[in-house]
């Protein structure tokens, strides 16, 4: 992914809607730099042909259907960039928040990446908290794949450590575009609002 997308999916991290002002742009540039050095970015998958118990609740059986079968996935940017941030908030709270967008930025873009592993043919990452699922399904992830090979842990909660980490499905056998549906914040969505979107899409590449 190029840096002009990663610093608009960092903007929309940071509720920027439109053209956000130059100092903020040249801090967001900043911080993707320092995020990628601090990144150690690594990730684990496993694909199925048949749906997991947990699957056959209807968020997930909505989004797999049409599916041939699917991958589940977890990855991590790693804790170094996670302790920079909880430095920096009693150092400069500003910049703390501005690499905590970026991170976050930045683990979505190098997973899309490491996806691609499985084909064209497939949909984005849904993941447990999307679109009326549990967060606590992650732990049936988590059984799965063992992300703690990876420095990956399960919080009672249903988060993870480090906090930039992900785990989710990816259907197979079909293309399927991100939409506003599975979105959480979709109810007070600035982007929506504006009659726009915050993610990139054929729409608005």
């Amino acid at each position: 992914m190029n840096s002009s997308e990663l610093r608009r999916r960092a903007l929309a991290y940071l509720g920027c809607v439109g053209r956000a002002p130059a100092a903020t742009e040249e801090m967001v540039d900043d911080c993707l730099e320092e995020a990628r050095s601090l990144a150690h970015f690594r990730a684990v998958g496993r694909e199925y042909t048949r749906p997991l118990p947990f699957l056959e609740k209807p968020p997930y059986r909505e989004f797999l259907a049409g599916c041939s079968g699917y991958a589940l996935v977890a990855m991590t940017l790693g804790s170094e960039v996670e302790r920079r941030i909880r430095a920096l908030m009693t150092l400069d709270a500003a910049r703390a928040v501005v690499l905590d967008a970026c991170a976050s930025a930045l683990v979505e873009a190098m997973g899309d990446k490491w996806e691609e592993r499985y084909g064209e043919n497939r949909t984005f990452r849904f993941c447990p908290g999307y679109g009326g699922s549990d967060v606590a399904d992650n732990r049936y992830l988590f059984e799965q794949l063992d992300p703690a090979r990876i420095g990956m842990q399960l919080l009672p909660s249903g988060m993870m450590a480090p906090q930039k980490s992900m785990a989710g499905i990816v259907g197979l056998g079909k293309r399927e575009k991100r939409s506003c549906s599975d979105c959480m914040a979709a109810e007070g969505c600035l982007y929506r609002k504006e009659g726009r979107v915050c993610y990139r899409s054929e729409e608005n590449c």
